[in-house]
């Protein structure tokens, strides 16, 4: 029996870029390393899936996922990015139909509650229901795998992944002890400027200069590829937080659930986080000492104010341990050999339940 992986394959400027992408094919490489194959395949929009038809999808099919035989276990990173729920669902029944495989969704995003955060019924979304069909799905964290139970519908076992990984080899720099925050997104972000209510330096790192008039605490050190940032990133923290009123209206509540890349980027820097209490990784990063935890935005500036130069060197020390481990592939890896012990040796002791502790 074989134990295999998807990877998605993308031009190379998304594949820089793309933090979908590039949790992909990072996890793809990490799980490779401990002895699973890739099952790679082209990324191919919705609106080309369409256009083929469902005759020419099953022969790309059968193309692609033939080598994979019966008993084999396959952890298919979920979604496919393809934004084509017809075709994502082809894809699960020929490998459980024809191919008489196991199969493991590793879950980086639910695309309804990013782009969603209504009070609604959300068991009926194609990205939740669709997690049904899998023998197994590897979540995020304990907090994102009840939401999925308890508001998406989804029944299948479950085990979690805790953190995401951030594979990087690359060159650091010694962290300053500094009172200043940076921020990854897609440049200058209004919303973030009008959220947080202080005038502690935000850097942020992006394309868009499409934002002409800032505050003075406020900077854009331009558009870097994922794998540049970790050796930009010199001293203060890491802000954690999504706003209210940014471009994907379910973002804010989202950030509650997800493993954000933005926390493995800078954990992978060796910078220490900030953070809202109500996230999925605040007791985490408290209980380490591995950042600033605060209730609200308003507590911003009174929090990093009060770290002091000796703190936050201790934080710089925490956080070596769990620096090595995203860089390695750490959690990737640990997911797939227990989504394989799960799956086919039968325990049970790391599966979530209902009653599980949100720690």
């Amino acid at each position: 029996m074989t134990n295999w992986i998807t990877e998605v394959e993308d031009n190379d400027y998304v594949s820089r870029r793309a933090s979908g992408i590039i949790a992909n094919q990072m996890a793809a490489q990490s799980i490779f390393e401990i002895g699973f194959r890739k099952l790679h395949y082209p990324r191919i929009y919705a609106a080309k899936l369409r256009e083929v038809g469902k005759e020419a999808r099953g022969e790309y099919l059968e193309a692609l996922l033939n080598c994979v035989l019966p008993g084999d276990t396959v952890i298919v990173q979920y979604p496919l990015w393809t934004n084509h729920t017809e075709f994502e669902l082809e894809f699960i029944n020929y490998l459980t139909s024809v191919r008489h495989a196991k199969i493991v969704a590793l879950v980086w995003d639910i695309v309804s509650w990013l782009q969603d955060n209504r009070d609604r019924d959300y068991t009926g979304d194609a990205s939740l229901w669709m997690l049904n069909k899998y023998d197994l799905v590897i979540a995020a964290n304990p907090k994102m795998a009840l939401r999925l139970k308890q508001e998406g519908g989804v029944t299948t076992p479950m085990i979690s992944m805790h953190l995401s990984d951030f594979v990087y080899k690359g060159p650091l720099v010694p962290k300053k002890y500094k009172k200043e925050l940076f921020y990854v997104a897609t440049g200058i972000d209004p919303a973030m400027i009008a959220e947080v209510p202080s005038n502690i330096r935000i850097n942020f790192i992006g394309p868009n200069n499409q934002v002409k008039d800032f505050p003075d605490h406020v900077s854009l050190l331009g558009p870097m590829e994922s794998n540049d940032i970790p050796s930009k990133l010199d001293g203060g923290f890491g802000l954690l937080y999504y706003p209210q009123n940014g471009s994907y209206k379910g973002m804010h509540r989202y950030g509650e659930y997800n493993n954000p890349m933005k926390l493995s980027l800078y954990l992978a820097s060796g910078l220490p986080v900030v953070c809202l209490s109500n996230t999925a990784h605040a007791k985490w990063i408290k209980a380490q000492g591995v950042g600033v935890v605060i209730d609200e935005l308003e507590d911003l500036a009174e929090a990093i104010n009060g770290v002091s130069e000796e703190a936050y060197y201790q934080m710089l020390d925490n956080l070596k341990p769990w620096q090595r481990a995203v860089t390695s592939g750490f959690f990737a890896k640990g997911a797939a050999i227990e989504a394989i012990r799960v799956l086919n040796l039968g325990f049970t002791d790391t599966l979530i339940h209902q009653e599980v502790n949100n720690d």
